[in-house]
């Protein structure tokens, strides 16, 4: 796993500064510290920094082929690239190295823009070819690398990372203010868009081409849940067995060593087992927990450890932590960090680099295989919408409104029932929609925006629709949802230890073949998961099966209430954070307010409110991108007391 990052002045014609390249690489040696290059030609800069995972020896970039007019830089692995070698070396092409970089190079000479669809991996590249002049861009099928691009004064500029392109001259730090509504919303900036002004993010199975100073970007694979037929159950579940297998015994190349990240959930447990059953030595698998017994999946995991004969690690995580480390995951997340479980991600990533430089984790389960309870629950609103308007309306709905806080999700699902398919699946994620976004931003803000944030929903839908409900959802989430938030967080949590991650239940192969299965059999007598869980029901511990789904909760309402009170309404309610003239800030006030009195929970509101003023101090405030070394405590020092009645 790498950093790349480049320029092509094509409208100036100014000759790329190797200075201003290593600056860019620096912002992210992060990801790749055991070595780092720069390559120039003409108003053509290339940078890269590397971590070392196969041909520890070889592999130094930027590299070139042969004759030294096609140049690489490249982020990621390519699971094929042995066999491409094979196919390429038949028809005549010479290799000096045993790296998969170099596959590349001579696929796109063999193969032009068509190599990129012929490549199985996790990649985020960009090909300089000196002879059309041109730069291409590519990322994987399921976006599990990021790659960004701006254009600023008709020249180009990308990166692996949004800071790596703060440095390029002309570059003005400015929020993208429907982005923002967008985040408010969702937790997320869906692509291509980001937080920065005029800074984009190339979407996944997509190729972007920059050339004669024109942008042409093309989506090479896509993927459909079509017409389905109808076979044996006992056919499905081993089609999933051995794509699941295939993919992490896949996923275990390397001449580094391979550990697991464990939750102690269905899939990260299903990958541990794998991985203990093909290899003839104790897997090392890491987890983490939190100081609040029940927000923690320890338990679980060390069941599963146990299970398997693993070599198990695990760290605590505490309200401390938080405070201490939140800056910094804003700096690495490059947007305000989403949910706080950025901060154990990168914690046991860090307790991870100390024995392993590759790590399988499990995302991508859900959103293939309907783990989530929204599945389940609007496969339920199917029903709801049969039953007359006077039993929905004047009987359900009161009983729904009067349920506890506990079942909070439940009562969102109903009262979005009614609505437009999208606007109901955004919701289930949502923060700030509705009346709660309609209060939140001031009238200047809303007349500059568009307050539906289902745009993205809606954009993908129109160009791919599903066969039914339960696969649009699932369809959306692999395309934005997944991308956008989940991989984007696993991407800059792990390579901020530098730490490579690979996903496996999110191979373009299992993806398909996922589509492939009926729906009426992903969820059945209203169990989510349902034939992922079949499929290894005699291979995991049976409490790993039946257990309650938690997802990776944070605590962050009872830190907020306990020892972050000052912090989370210095954040919210200082003078600085008022000056930025967005939001309503006696609403703000209100609701830090009720939330730390005990009267209502808005720790997901707070929280997002909260990233995003950090973000601004991070990324906007300061003139120069620099890493953040204080805590929030030091950040805070110096402000002004906060002239409030709370």
């Amino acid at each position: 796993m790498c950093g790349i990052c480049g320029i092509y002045n094509a409208q100036s014609g100014e000759p790329a500064s190797p200075q201003l390249i290593e600056q860019m690489t620096g912002l992210i040696a992060h990801r790749g510290p055991d070595d780092q290059g720069v390559y120039t030609d003409g108003p053509l800069g290339l940078g890269f920094a590397r971590l070392s995972i196969i041909d520890l020896s070889g592999g130094h970039q930027p590299m070139c082929n042969e004759t030294g007019d096609i140049w690489i830089v490249f982020n990621g692995e390519i699971w094929n690239y042995k066999a491409l070698r094979k196919e390429l070396i038949e028809k005549g092409h010479q290799f000096r190295t045993h790296c998969d970089t170099e596959t590349i190079i001579h696929a796109y000479e063999e193969y032009g823009l068509d190599c990129v669809a012929r490549l199985h991996g996790m990649f985020g590249f960009a090909i300089w070819d000196a002879p059309r002049k041109r730069l291409l861009l590519a990322r994987d099928k399921a976006g599990k690398k990021p790659l960004y691009y701006t254009r600023v004064n008709g020249n180009f500029a990308f990166a692996s990372e949004i800071k790596g392109l703060l440095a390029y001259p002309g570059i003005k730090r400015e929020a993208d203010i429907q982005a923002m509504a967008d985040f408010l919303s969702i937790r997320y900036v869906p692509g291509p868009a980001t937080l920065f002004a005029g800074i984009y993010k190339l979407l996944p199975g997509h190729w972007l081409l920059f050339e004669n100073g024109n942008v042409h970007e093309e989506c090479y694979w896509d993927y459909t849940f079509g017409p389905t037929e109808h076979r044996p159950l006992e056919e499905y579940i081993q089609g999933i067995q051995q794509h699941v297998k295939r993919s992490v015994e896949e996923r275990m190349m390397a001449d580094v060593p391979v550990g697991a990240m464990l939750s102690g959930g269905v899939d990260s447990s299903i990958i541990a087992g794998i991985m203990s059953k093909l290899t003839s030595h104790k897997v090392k698998t890491f987890s983490v927990g939190f100081d609040h017994p029940e927000y923690s999946e320890l338990p679980y995991a060390r069941m599963v450890a146990e299970h398997f004969g693993t070599d198990h690690y695990e760290l605590l995580v505490q309200s401390s932590d938080m405070v201490k480390y939140w800056p910094l995951l804003t700096w690495h997340r490059d947007e305000p960090v989403s949910e706080p479980s950025d901060l154990g991600v990168y914690l046991v990533s860090k307790l991870a680099r100390e024995h392993v430089k590759v790590v399988l984790s499990g995302e991508g389960g859900d959103e293939l295989f309907a783990g989530y309870p929204k599945y389940v629950v609007d496969w339920i609103a199917n029903y709801y919408h049969i039953l007359p308007a006077s039993i929905r309306d004047g009987m359900l709905m009161p009983m729904i409104e009067h349920l506890p806080y506990s079942m909070r999700k439940l009562k969102m699902a109903a009262r979005n029932m009614s609505q437009p398919a999208p606007q109901r699946w955004m919701s289930w994620f949502g923060i700030f929609n509705g009346p709660l976004k309609d209060e939140l931003l001031t009238d200047t803000v809303k007349a500059r925006i568009d307050l539906d944030s289902s745009r993205a929903f809606q954009r993908w839908l129109e160009n791919n629709p599903q066969r039914d409900d339960l696969s649009a959802m699932l369809y959306l989430d692999t395309k934005i949802w997944l991308p956008d938030n989940l991989l984007m967080k696993g991407d800059k949590m792990t390579m901020a230890a530098s730490l490579e991650a690979r996903i496996p239940l999110l191979d373009y192969k299992l993806i398909e073949y996922a589509a492939s299965i009926p729906s009426s059999l992903k969820i059945r007598s209203f169990k989510a998961k349902y034939m992922l869980k079949r499929a290894f029901a005699d291979f995991l511990p049976e409490p790993i099966l039946t257990r309650k789904k938690m997802g990776f909760n944070v605590p962050t309402g009872i830190w907020f209430r306990e020892g972050q009170r000052r912090i989370i309404t210095q954040l919210l309610l200082s003078e600085r954070t008022r000056s930025r003239g967005y939001f309503n800030d006696a609403y703000i006030a209100r609701m830090v307010h009720d939330h730390l009195e005990g009267r209502t929970n808005y720790q997901a509101q707070l929280f997002t409110l909260a990233s995003l003023e950090l973000w601004f101090r991070v990324f906007i405030d300061n003139p120069q991108p620099v890493i953040p070394q204080q805590s929030v405590e030091e950040l805070l020092a110096d402000e002004k007391p906060v002239v409030s009645s709370l």
